[in-house]
C-alpha cells in the first residue's frame, strides 16, 4: 500500500487491532502513514517501507506477550537475521523413497502376461518383525467376501435379467442388419443395447451393495460372539504408561477450511490430552495449504491465540506450505519428510474431527501391544447435527456403525494392506521394522 493513499481511517482501524493499551495507542495516533509507524514501533529509521514493516515484526510480536513468548522460547531469528516466531519444530529431514505397490492380483497377472516384471518385494528383517498368521488369515477373509458378492450379484443379475422385456439378442438378424438402412438397425439394436447397459450398471451397484451387506453381517456375527483371536478391541489397552520413546504426532491437513471449527476443535482435542496427564507424548500439527490470504492470516491469530489461551507453545505447530504440491497426500508427505523421524505413530484428523484423550492414548497402547499392525483406527461418529436429515445420519452411525466399522477400521484383518490415510487413525510412522497394512 502506498503512504500517499493511506487513509486516516485506515491507519486508525490498524492501530485498533493492535494489542497495546489506550496510553500506547495514543501516543503512535498521531502518525501520517504505516511507514511512520512502524519505524516508531521499531525505534529505528528506514528509506523502505517494507523495511521498517518487518523491522516492527518483534516488537508488534511482544506487545502484550513479551514474558510469555520469551519463556516458552518462541521468538528466534531467522534466515536472514529477522525476528519471527518458532512456529515448528527445528526440521530433522528423512529420506522417503517411494516404491511401486501392487497387490492386485490381476494386474499382477497381466503384467506377466505382457511379460514385464513385477516389483520385488520390500525386504522384511524377521528379528525385528516376525511373520504374522493374521496376513494369512486376512487372505482367506477377502477371498471369502469376494466369492461371497460376485455370487450374490450373479444371482441376483440373473433374476433381473428375467424380469427384463427383451431376452436374449435372438430376435436381432445379423444377416439383416448388415443389408438395412442404419436407422432401422438403431432402432432394432438400441432396445437391446440399453438393456444390456442397465444390467451391467445393475451388477457394479449391487455387487457394492452386497460388500456393506456382508461386511455389516460378519461384524454382527463378530459381535455375537465375541470370539476372535485376531481382533484388537479397545478393551484390551490397559493402563499401562506409555513409552517416552512412543512419540505421536497428530497431524491436521487443512485447505481454506473454517478457522475458528478448525482450531476450537483442535483446542479440544489438546485439552483432552492434556487431561490424561500423557501430552508430552503428543505433539499438534496444523499443515495448512491454504491460499486466500485472510483465511491464512486468520490461521496463524488462531494458532497462536490457541496456544496462549491453552498453553500450547512448544506443543502445537503451524506450518503453511508455499509450494501446494500433490494437495493433501503431498502435505502429509513433506510432513513426514520433515518431522516424520521424530515420531513412532502418527494421527491424521480431519479438519472437523475432534478425538478424545481417552481414546488417543489407547490407541498408542493398542499399536505398542501389537508391533505388528500398522494402521489401526477407532470408529468414527457424527455429532452436533442440525437438520433432520443430518440428525438421522448421526443416529444411524451410533446405532449399526459398529457393525461395519469391526471391518472397515481394521479390528478384524480383512481389508490388508492400505494405500491411502484414514482419519481418526493411528499410523506407524518412518521407524526401522514399521509395516502398514
Amino acid at each position: 500500500m502506498s503512504n500517499s493513499q493511506v487513509q486516516p481511517e485506515t491507519l486508525a482501524e490498524y492501530l485498533a487491532h493492535l494489542p497495546m493499551t489506550d496510553e500506547q495507542r495514543a501516543e503512535l495516533a498521531g502518525c501520517q502513514s504505516f511507514s511512520e509507524l512502524h519505524q516508531r514501533l521499531s525505534s529505528s529509521t528506514f528509506d523502505a517501507p517494507t523495511e521498517a514493516a518487518q523491522a516492527s515484526v518483534g516488537r508488534r510480536l511482544t506487545l502484550n506477550s513479551a514474558e510469555e513468548l520469551e519463556e516458552a522460547e518462541m521468538l528466534v531469528l531467522d534466515a536472514s537475521g529477522r525476528v519471527c516466531l518458532k512456529a515448528t519444530p527445528p526440521i530433522r529431514r528423512t529420506k522417503v523413497v517411494p516404491e511401486p505397490w501392487r497387490t492386485n492380483i490381476l494386474v499382477r497377472g497381466w503384467r506377466r502376461l505382457t511379460g514385464r516384471t513385477n516389483p520385488p518385494a520390500p525386504p522384511k528383517d524377521e528379528n525385528v518383525l516376525p511373520a504374522a498368521r493374521w496376513r494369512t488369515v486376512g487372505s482367506i477373509r477377502r477371498y471369502i467376501l469376494l466369492v461371497l458378492m460376485l455370487g450374490q450379484t450373479i444371482v441376483a443379475g440373473w433374476y433381473m435379467k428375467g424380469i427384463m422385456p427383451y431376452q436374449g439378442w435372438s430376435f436381432v438378424d445379423l444377416n439383416e442388419v448388415l443389408h438395412q438402412p442404419i436407422l432401422k438397425t438403431v432402432t432394432q439394436v438400441l432396445p437391446y443395447a440399453l438393456q444390456t447397459s442397465i444390467l451391467i450398471m445393475f451388477g457394479i451397484l449391487f455387487c457394492w451393495v452386497s460388500a456393506g451387506f456382508w461386511t455389516a453381517l460378519m461384524g454382527f456375527l463378530e459381535l455375537l460372539t465375541g470370539h476372535d483371536k485376531y481382533r484388537i478391541s479397545g478393551k484390551s489397552a490397559g493402563n499401562e504408561p506409555i513409552p517416552k520413546d512412543a512419540r505421536t504426532a497428530l497431524v491436521m491437513p487443512i485447505c481454506n477450511e473454517d478457522v475458528p471449527r478448525v482450531f476450537a476443535g483442535l483446542r479440544a482435542t489438546f485439552e483432552s490430552v492434556a487431561a490424561t496427564g500423557d501430552l508430552d507424548r503428543f505433539d499438534f500439527f496444523v499443515l495448512s495449504d491454504s491460499n486466500d490470504a485472510d483465511i491464512c492470516v486468520a490461521e496463524q491469530q488462531a494458532w497462536l491465540d490457541v496456544c496462549r489461551e491453552a498453553g500450547g507453545f512448544g506443543k502445537i505447530f503451524y506450518r503453511r506450505r508455499r509450494r501446494r504440491v500433490k494437495r493433501k497426500s503431498g502435505n502429509l508427505d513433506d510432513f513426514c519428510r520433515r518431522w516424520g523421524g521424530d515420531y513412532k505413530y502418527m494421527v491424521v484428523l480431519d479438519a472437523d474431527s475432534v478425538m478424545s484423550g481417552e481414546c488417543l492414548t489407547s490407541l498408542v497402547r493398542l499399536m505398542e501391544a501389537t508391533p505388528d499392525a500398522g494402521i489401526i483406527q477407532t470408529a468414527p461418529r457424527a455429532s452436533g447435527m442440525d437438520t433432520l436429515y443430518a440428525r438421522m445420519q448421526q443416529f444411524a452411525t451410533r446405532v449399526y456403525g459398529p457393525l461395519s466399522a469391526l471391518l472397515a477400521v481394521g479390528r478384524i484383518p480383512l481389508l490388508g494392506p492400505q494405500r491411502d490415510h484414514p482419519h481418526e487413525a493411528v499410523h506407524r510412522a518412518l521407524r526401522p521394522g514399521a509395516v502398514a497394512g
